[in-house]
């Protein structure tokens, strides 16, 4: 019997039953010593009787003698499908029965619960550290605010929010959409913070000193505003916003607007302003709140547009800047689906510090191209011209090569982690799932990029190839692939240590994504052309090839000098 109260039942079929290409009591949590099936902690894990009264000739009640069962016996168990979902499948801790709230939302890759109302920080003083000085560069984000009694007609009935974007069981939006995310009015108003002073205040303390009649009031505010002794207002939303736990914050509301819900108000009238941070809240010493109930009693539909820090531009935390990851894990000979590590930013630089003589060098760069699968469905005219490239790098050490390749910046934390360099990847909770940092969860942005490492357990090209072909068609995962450049590394400093930095110094330079000009195929071209200093390489397709200008000196130099 397991901890937690599952069972096994041993089936007299001799039949074996692998989940994701892996023995099912690995799936399941335990492993085998001298042959006996033991738990993590390294006690031997006993199969009950089955329930079943009627036909018991399956049931098993493993003895200290039947417990020394053979690796092959052990292989053929047949599992419960129940009993093996209920213990893959994860869950958050203090998940309530209906599956709204958890006791703790935004602290794993996994969990989908919101949480509002609330902030991690403990003062005014620690939110305007989190979010910064008052200029623009960070991320953009809009949120759908929906009136409190937005379902009360029912799943059918709906107030602005489409019935496929509702979870009926929970009855909330679903999680997970995309922008702009979905939030009840009183989930959004009651989750501000204000740091900074309003213009009342400071009118009021000059007032009191005598000075309320010698000058123009706004001028005299503006000029407090502006001296080192006060800070405007400004409004800061703090939570996990529809179950994103990688949304950066705190948020500052830059701007509130609405529309008549009518044909004419969507499509003649168009959007107006309700609330500006500048107009309004800054210079007007007005509160977000005040157009919450002239918006609720018009009925408008309500749009919120709110502005991460600065930093959030250029990395998935503050510490660790740098929109490339490098996932560790997988090696020749290993575990179908091993534990992975998932390190991104500069922390990969203290990561993979070493001693030069004992870190790995890279010695061949490959550039591979393939179309998508459609799962079996005719592709469209642009999805024939569609290639994506990657890199492949081989290693002195040939226990894995590395996948290398640019995409859209969140394009796998936004979409479960599914990544087809692994053999879980259809899996509900794939290892990279689960192993994913929370803050790198956030839906993609189709405009900026991040640079993917993942080591995969291949010692070279061919065998790499090979996996590849596993996967082949429009019912796997690639078609039509072609390796289009290889050659030896040439770098002097070619380790991986060196790797990562020239990575690093790439992305922070230019964070952008164009399906034109920067994109897989030219990434892949410039990191070719440099790795084996050859000026020649070119994008794959003769589209992207049109205007390609290579970017091979960005690996060089160090971002932040820039």
């Amino acid at each position: 019997m397991a901890e937690d109260g599952t069972s096994l039942a041993c089936a007299s079929s001799a039949k074996e039953h692998e989940v994701a290409g892996c023995p099912a009591y690995e799936i399941l949590g335990l492993s085998l010593v001298d042959g006996i099936l033991v738990e993590a902690d390294g006690i031997p894990i006993h199969a009950v009787e089955s329930d079943d009264d009627e036909n018991t000739e399956g049931g098993f009640s493993a003895t200290d003698e039947e417990s020394s069962a053979s690796v092959t016996a052990v292989e053929r168990l047949a599992i419960d499908d129940i009993v093996l979902a209920n213990k893959l499948k994860w869950t958050c801790p203090g998940e309530s029965s209906e599956g709204r709230t958890c006791s703790a939302p935004g602290k794993n890759s996994r969990c989908t619960h919101s949480s509002y109302g609330t902030s991690n920080a403990e003062s005014m003083a620690d939110l305007e550290d989190m979010i910064g000085p008052n200029v623009d560069g960070g991320l953009i984000f809009t949120l759908k605010v929906l009136p409190n009694d937005y379902n009360s007609k029912g799943e059918n009935n709906l107030k602005i929010l489409s019935s496929k974007d509702y979870n009926v069981k929970a009855k909330i939006p679903k999680a997970r959409r995309k922008m702009p995310f979905p939030i009840t009015s009183n989930d959004f108003y009651n989750s501000l913070h204000r740091i900074g002073s309003s213009m009342g205040e400071n009118d009021e303390a000059e007032d009191e000193e005598g000075y309320g009649d010698l000058w123009d009031r706004n001028a005299r505010s503006i000029t407090a505003y502006k001296s080192k002794e006060a800070s405007p207002p400004r409004w800061l939303f703090t939570g996990v916003i529809n179950g994103w736990p990688g949304l950066p914050m705190p948020l500052e509301v830059l701007k509130i607007t609405g529309r008549e819900p009518s044909f004419i108000g969507r499509h003649a009238k168009g959007w107006s302003t309700l609330w500006d941070c500048e107009k309004d809240g800054k210079f007007g010493g007005k509160a977000p709140y005040d157009c919450k109930i002239a918006s609720e009693e018009k009925g408008l539909q309500v749009k919120v547009k709110l502005r991460a820090s600065q930093w959030s531009a250029h990395g998935w935390s503050q510490s660790s800047p740098g929109f490339v990851y490098w996932v560790e894990g997988q090696h020749v000979g290993g575990k179908v689906n091993p534990p992975l590590t998932v390190t991104y930013g500069t922390n990969l630089i203290s990561r993979f510090k070493c001693p030069e003589e004992e870190d790995i060098v890279s010695t061949r760069v490959h550039m591979i191209s393939h179309r998508y699968a459609t799962g079996g469905r005719v592709e469209t005219q642009k999805e024939k011209l569609t290639y994506h490239s990657l890199v492949l790098l081989e290693w002195n050490h040939k226990k894995y090569c590395s996948v290398v390749e640019i995409g859209f910046l969140n394009g796998l934390g936004g979409y479960k982690c599914k990544s087809s360099w692994y053999a879980d990847k259809d899996s509900e909770e794939s290892s990279l799932y689960v192993a994913y940092p929370p803050e790198m969860v956030s839906p993609w942005k189709e405009t900026m990029s991040e640079i993917r490492v993942h080591d995969v357990p291949y010692a070279d090209l061919n065998a790499f190839l090979g996996f590849m072909k596993k996967y082949d068609g429009h019912k796997g995962r690639f078609v039509d692939t072609s390796v289009n450049f290889s050659h030896d590394v040439r770098l002097t400093y070619r380790s991986r240590r060196n790797v990562a930095t020239y990575l690093l110094n790439y992305i922070r330079r230019d964070t952008t994504y164009s399906q034109m000009k920067r994109n897989c195929q030219t990434f892949a071209a410039d990191l070719c052309g440099f790795l084996a200093g050859k000026k020649d390489v070119q994008p794959y397709h003769p589209v992207n090839q049109i205007q390609y200008t290579g970017q091979k000196h960005k690996f060089l130099y160090e971002s932040s000098a820039y």
